[in-house]
């Protein structure tokens, strides 16, 4: 397809365009950001697809790909996922449900229609995660300065980028205004999306808030910002993807009266990079760290254009979002944004405290116990938390660790860790009971595998056995 026809048709659906550009690149800086559990086909597939929305941005059939490869990884990383990359699951299982209605339907998928099909649809489950997750940091643990992951990650930010000094000695004042500021800007956000009036602001305090997250160069958050900003952008009304379009085929179409073909080295320069970026990390030739500093520093240069260009924007006084921008096309859309609602359920009914739109909040709902101020107690649906095991002593470093930290594994989580490492040499307090093993393998109950829909859907994370509830700052069950 001419270059030219590819600009053609971004232009024709300017606000899926920009989306597909976002989502592709999110897609490629998660990759970048977990080396770890990108070596297989399914992350392969991922770049591959992202490479082709960033060649052709306006092609359904390329985004639907993108949907697809995404879904795939999320299950290949389970258990141990991340809560954006989750999140891009649900959204991604919108996008293909938004085709999939549409071709049913005969519909003009190819068309404008699959952003007003998909659109709302994504909001609503942004917000639905975004709600969720402010609301978890409302416990007495988040709010001692002691163990909050508000300070935790704020000493940790600085330090990474050698500005140890704004620590200010550990000031008291200073920590409790981290934590109110960070808890009192995650519960805005929300409301000022909802508010239609208001929806401009939230975007760009949104913007900001996970962009000073992302500084973090010890701990990867790029993956988890690109994606939110992705799907922030979405609550702009809908000239933006129009503004943002006109001023790009102004440019290049004036580029092209001097170069016949440099509309398509447009496209061959925004795919190529990510993707070879990308190959590299699946084909295991790059290495963690490189990874990790190319998607910082390309992570940083990008928000600073995203942001100025959303408050240029702004500046024009642009029309408030459409009054249905949170209206679901149809009543099988909202089937996603409930499975979103669901999740984030989940904690608090105990059927798993994985992913469950809780994290870095240092909430604790274990056993019917909650730290929560609102939620002062869980209403469990398993009894996973009835049958805690603390690690005493073992050869395994990743199990050691949780005793020499005083955290317990359920037994559920420990026999899935097991199951893969049946030779190691353990001694553990179960209840009353003492065991001590020179081979896990020697009581066959502990490394019989669990169903895979198990072990990959209901994760439940290291129990803390002090109090106040920790910060953690690692995976909770081991690996």
């Amino acid at each position: 397809m001419p270059g030219g026809d590819r600009l053609r048709r971004a232009r024709d659906h300017p606000g899926l365009a920009l989306f597909a550009v976002l989502w592709a690149l999110a897609a490629m800086w998660h990759v970048l950001g977990n080396t770890g559990g990108s070596q297989d086909w399914a992350h392969v597939l991922l770049v591959l697809s992202a490479g082709w929305v960033l060649w052709e941005p306006g092609e359904v059939r390329a985004l639907g790909a993108l949907a697809f490869a995404g879904m795939l990884t999320v299950w290949a990383e389970a258990p141990v996922l991340g809560n954006h990359w989750l999140l891009v699951g649900l959204v991604d299982l919108a996008i293909l449900v938004s085709i999939g209605v549409g071709a049913l339907r005969r519909l003009p998928w190819h068309r404008g229609d699959l952003a007003t099909r998909l659109f709302p649809t994504a909001r609503l489950c942004v917000l639905a995660f975004y709600a969720f997750a402010a609301f978890a940091k409302l416990n007495a643990a988040f709010f001692d300065r002691r163990v909050s992951c508000a300070v935790y990650y704020f000493e940790e930010s600085t330090s990474s980028l050698g500005l140890e000094a704004l620590q200010l000695d550990g000031a008291g004042w200073l920590q409790h205004a981290v934590i109110f500021a960070t808890a009192g800007i995650e519960l805005s956000i929300p409301v000022l999306l909802v508010w239609r009036r208001s929806r401009n602001v939230g975007v760009l305090v949104a913007l900001l808030f996970h962009g000073v997250l992302a500084l973090d160069r010890t701990h990867q958050f790029v993956d988890f910002s690109s994606v939110l900003t992705a799907l922030f952008l979405l609550f702009l009304p809908a000239t933006a993807g129009t503004w943002l379009a006109e001023r790009v085929g102004s440019v290049t179409a004036r580029l092209a009266l001097r170069h016949d073909r440099l509309p398509m080295l447009v496209h061959l320069v925004l795919a190529a990079p990510p993707v070879a970026a990308g190959l590299l990390v699946t084909s295991g030739r790059l290495g963690a760290d490189e990874a990790r500093s190319v998607a910082w520093w390309s992570w940083q240069a990008t928000l600073v254009i995203v942001i100025a260009l959303v408050v240029r924007f702004l500046r024009q006084g642009p029309p408030a979002p459409a009054r249905g921008a949170l209206r679901a096309h149809h009543v099988v859309y909202l089937l996603v944004p409930l499975l979103a609602v669901l999740n984030g359920l989940t904690p608090y009914l105990e059927v798993k405290t994985g992913y469950g739109w809780n994290m870095y909040a240092n909430l604790r709902t274990v056993d019917g116990d909650s730290n929560h101020f609102l939620v002062r107690g869980t209403l469990p649906l398993t009894d996973q938390h009835g049958d805690l095991v603390e690690i005493v002593r073992s050869g395994d470093p990743a199990l050691q660790r949780y005793g020499r930290q005083d955290y317990a594994l359920t037994f559920t989580q420990l026999r899935a860790y097991l199951s893969d490492h049946p030779e190691v040499s353990l001694v553990y307090r179960r209840g009353d009971e003492l065991v001590s093993l020179q081979r896990a393998a020697d009581r066959p109950e502990l490394v019989e595998p669990l169903p895979i829909w198990r072990e990959k859907l209901l994760l439940f994370r290291a129990v803390d056995l002090q109090s106040p509830e920790r910060c953690v700052p690692t995976f909770g069950p081991a690996r």
